[in-house]
């Protein structure tokens, strides 16, 4: 999948991971003809999309939106397991164009930046590991039951693996 920053901040720092980088995460997932939008906003913004769409409060990490269908007419755009799908997938009705929108990933960076210093984490792994998260959300994924989470932190172990990451809850325990 082809990734799209929209860089949104009023206070941009550099990134930890350089475009080439981050485009390389993104790329397996979903198809080529398909793009990932990852989206950096301010704390502010974050908390105010946490509190709409999730019902959370306060500033969280990373959020994702997705714009595939569940179920459609015809057969699937994806099928589940084809390009790291969790089950088959349908892009909207109406949506002709030649590159699909399939979701987005939001990212608070002045949020991971902090959370990573106050425990001691890699700002680089973080970043990779909240983009594959979210896009694997994009894609269907789930982690509302242990068997749901260990097949996805699975997906996000070997997504991380082909950039020379290693998962960061996996490698210490920390399983969520």
């Amino acid at each position: 999948m082809r990734l799209e920053l929209v860089d949104q901040r009023l206070h941009c720092e550099p990134l930890p991971l350089d475009e080439v980088r981050l485009a390389a995460l993104a790329e397996p997932l979903g198809r080529a003809d398909w793009a990932l939008n990852l989206v950096l906003v301010e704390d502010q913004m974050m908390a105010d999309l946490n509190a709409r769409w999730y019902g959370g409060q306060g500033v969280t990490d990373v959020l994702s939106f997705t714009y595939l269908e569940h179920e459609g007419p015809g057969p699937p755009r994806l099928s589940g397991g084809e390009g790291r799908a969790a089950r088959d997938l349908w892009v909207a009705a109406g949506d002709g164009e030649s590159v699909v929108t399939a979701g987005e990933v939001i990212l608070a960076p002045a949020f991971v930046a902090d959370r990573c210093r106050k425990e001691g984490w890699d700002l680089p792994t973080e970043w990779g590991m909240l983009l594959v998260h979210g896009g694997l959300h994009v894609l269907g994924w789930l982690h509302d039951t242990t068997v749901a989470r260990c097949a996805m932190q699975a997906q996000e172990a070997e997504l991380l693996d082909r950039q020379g990451f290693s998962h960061p809850l996996l490698k210490t325990g920390l399983e969520n």
